[in-house]
């Protein structure tokens, strides 16, 4: 297994922390001054903080320090915080405590960093190895600037650009894609549309794609409604090329989580009677699927598809799994982050959507139009040459990563986080009881 993609800290970074050490330094200096022990103890821990905390800059980059983010494995994102806290917190509990006392608290805190290393080292040499004859993905990213994309005239153009680089030959030496994935609302059309009788892109498709390949297209969708009208969907849906010609709807998945201001107005007849409405620039919400359940695809590995801000949430996947009694062997996050131009924010969302990598035990494919797209494996690191950054056009074609076993997370989810609560919560109430 490749090693991965390491993140590297950057001058962003480095001015941050830099500017912020100034604040937090000096009134160290002055406390070992005046209080040598308190002082001492507190600049021991400072310094065992800015281990862990160092890497957060990181995500500038790419994922989450690896090392400390493993035990998100067993007790999610947020009871990674918790342990956050806890340890953050473990300065301002020794300090007014006896000398004894407060040596306990910064060993203990000192051996709990060292314990989350050691497990995310152990967890990361680990990692399950690669499969025999994995079927290879490749993710289209076209780099259609977002002002560009919605320009009626451009439709074709896009869809040129999608299938050009759809039916790029593969390296030397590569095999063929097994499936292609195209991001969240690649192109500016419903799909209903796109592909209805007598329109030129079915065959189009058709003709980019050979026998057996799967195209995986963010798009969206229009259905008519029970209640008469349309239920517009943001939707991922899945084709597979014929032997004898043609495409085959394999499957269609559409997002549940809908993005409140973005996909649809809260209390949306109030606000649209208030004239609110034209503030978002919505005429229409959209409607949200079905809960989530994995897809399986022809002779591809189960799959849950997970569309944009779906991959902020923890137990998507696992919860979707024990719905439908079938855990995926992988997770697809396909997203629009074009909206927010080049800032930080794709990168942010990177960033957490590897969580769900960690959480759940299971790879992470992600599909952007302008980046960042990437390969993820079972342990939250991106693969080596299995990245596009923001801006870049092109192709990754590679293997899919092995799952690994069900994670303590996947099977019991935030259970360990509730205890953890509890845990704080004793914690807090103890005082108040004794004084009684």
């Amino acid at each position: 297994m490749a090693r991965g993609f390491e993140p590297e800290v950057t001058d962003l970074g480095h001015k941050l922390f830099a500017d912020q050490a100034a604040w937090v330094f000096w009134p160290i200096a002055w406390m070992m001054r005046v209080f040598p022990p308190v002082g001492t103890l507190v600049v021991v821990q400072s310094i065992a903080l800015a281990v862990a905390v160092v890497p957060i800059w990181r995500i500038a980059r790419g994922p989450a320090n690896l090392r400390i983010g493993a035990a998100a494995a067993l007790v999610g994102a947020y009871g990674l915080t918790w342990i956050t806290v806890l340890l953050a917190a473990s300065p301002a509990v020794a300090a007014p405590a006896p000398r004894r006392a407060a040596r306990g608290v910064a060993a203990a805190a000192l051996a709990g960093l060292a314990l989350l290393y050691a497990g995310g080292f152990w967890r990361l040499a680990t990692a399950p190895p690669p499969r025999d004859q994995a079927p290879v993905v490749r993710i289209v990213q076209a780099d259609i600037d977002q002002k560009d994309k919605w320009r009626p005239e451009n439709l074709d153009l896009i869809f040129g650009e999608y299938l050009a680089l759809s039916a790029q030959p593969p390296a030397e030496g590569g095999r063929r894609p097994d499936l292609v994935i195209w991001p969240e609302g690649a192109l500016p059309a419903v799909i209903d549309d796109l592909l209805a009788p007598g329109q030129p892109n079915p065959e189009a498709l058709n003709d980019a794609y050979s026998a057996g390949q799967v195209l995986m297209l963010g798009a969206n969708r229009v259905d008519a409604s029970p209640a008469g009208g349309f239920d517009y969907f943001n939707t991922l849906v899945a084709f597979q090329r014929q032997e004898a010609g043609g495409l085959r709807v394999l499957g269609v998945y559409d997002k549940h989580r809908l993005v409140p201001f973005g996909e649809y107005l809260p209390l949306g007849d109030l606000m649209t009677r208030l004239g609110l409405r034209s503030l978002v620039h919505m005429p229409e919400d959209f409607t949200a699927g079905p809960p989530p359940a994995p897809l399986t695809l022809s002779n591809l590995p189960a799959v849950q598809p997970l569309i944009c801000y779906e991959a902020l949430f923890p137990r998507f996947a696992s919860g979707a799994g024990s719905r439908a009694g079938v855990r995926p062997e992988w997770i697809l996050n396909v997203s629009n982050d074009a909206w927010f131009g080049a800032t930080s924010g794709p990168l942010q969302h990177l960033n957490l959507a590897s969580y769900r990598a960690i959480e759940e035990g299971l790879p992470l494919v992600r599909s952007t139009p302008t980046g960042v797209s990437g390969i993820i494996d079972s342990r939250g690191r991106i693969l080596d040459r299995a990245r596009l950054g923001l801006g870049a056009r092109g192709v990754i074609d590679a293997p899919l990563p092995p799952p690994a076993a069900p994670t303590l997370f996947a099977r019991f989810g935030n259970w360990g986080f509730a205890i953890m609560l509890l845990v704080s919560t004793g914690m807090a109430v103890a005082p108040f009881i004794r004084r009684r």
